[in-house]
């Protein structure tokens, strides 16, 4: 799958994320991006920064410019809900990024950026503010059905940049249903190992498929959203697939973006115009 971003899409209603949102697209030159879209608040609502008073998209399209002159930028300006703009403007462009408050919740999305990131049409890349403290390896978050796009862009990625691949398997043991203990509460040794044969048949598919790039599976138990945003730390780009984006009404995706200390790529179910993946 061709993971090539010609047109992306970059929000800007707020300031401070945007320097590390406009750094993470500045640093893809060479990958053949075309144009970028910045998209405004209305002005009468927009802030101002620096001593010159420029309104934060235009400060943010001067940014592109520089670190990608050769790209043409383009500033465009919605007076409704922000959110329900940047998932208009996603529609025609091949790729969404949203910088984002780390230590607080809100972001440049208007609130909550996994909304966004749910209901875009395009993969979403939410970026946090800085400091990321190592740019390590792509991770990325295996599930079943394996999500092909989702594996599209972290190869991509690990290619782009010579990192390796690691393979997250996040599972938690279940205790209830509605008919009581479930057989693998009853044995956990059973559920662990049944999700250790899954990450065992992922790793060794995709590393026949794509013998060039080194991949490293890792198990881990607890919550799939904290133990994923755990392993942010360690990593220079986490992707989640469907799986995880739709898991638990998106309380997965809820709690990597809130708590993640590297930018996240999120595959939405409108990013998909074919089959999700093929099973493990």
């Amino acid at each position: 799958m061709d993971e090539r971003w010609t047109t992306v899409t970059l929000a800007a209603d707020a300031a401070k994320p945007h320097e590390e949102a406009v750094h993470w697209i500045t640093a893809r030159a060479g990958t053949g991006i075309e144009r970028i879209r910045v998209i405004g608040v209305d002005p009468a609502l927009e802030a101002r920064v620096g001593p010159s008073g420029r309104r934060v998209a235009e400060a943010v399209a001067d940014a592109a410019r520089a670190g990608l002159p050769d790209v043409q930028v383009e500033i465009r300006r919605h007076a409704g809900p922000f959110a329900a703009a940047l998932v208009e403007e996603s529609d025609d462009g091949d790729l969404l990024v949203i910088g984002t408050f780390r230590s607080r919740r809100g972001s440049t999305a208007g609130g909550d950026p996994a909304r966004v990131a749910e209901r875009a049409a395009v993969p979403t890349v939410v970026v946090p503010d800085g400091p990321h403290p190592i740019d390590g390896d792509v991770v990325l978050a295996v599930e079943e059905p394996l999500d092909e796009r989702a594996v599209a862009i972290a190869v991509d990625e690990a290619r782009r940049r010579h990192r390796r691949v690691t393979l997250l398997r996040a599972w938690e043991m279940p205790v209830l249903t509605r008919t009581g203990l479930t057989d693998f509460a009853e044995d956990p040794m059973r559920w662990r190992t049944r999700n250790a044969e899954l990450l065992q048949r992922v790793t060794a598919a995709l590393t026949r498929r794509y013998p060039e790039v080194r991949f490293h599976p890792l198990l881990v138990e607890g919550h799939p959203g904290h133990a994923i945003a755990a392993h942010t730390r360690r990593a220079c780009l986490v992707v989640l697939g469907l799986g995880h984006v739709k898991a638990l009404s998106g309380s997965v995706l809820h709690d990597v973006l809130r708590e993640t200390v590297s930018p996240v790529c999120v595959v939405p179910p409108a990013a998909h115009t074919e089959a999700v993946g093929v099973s493990a």
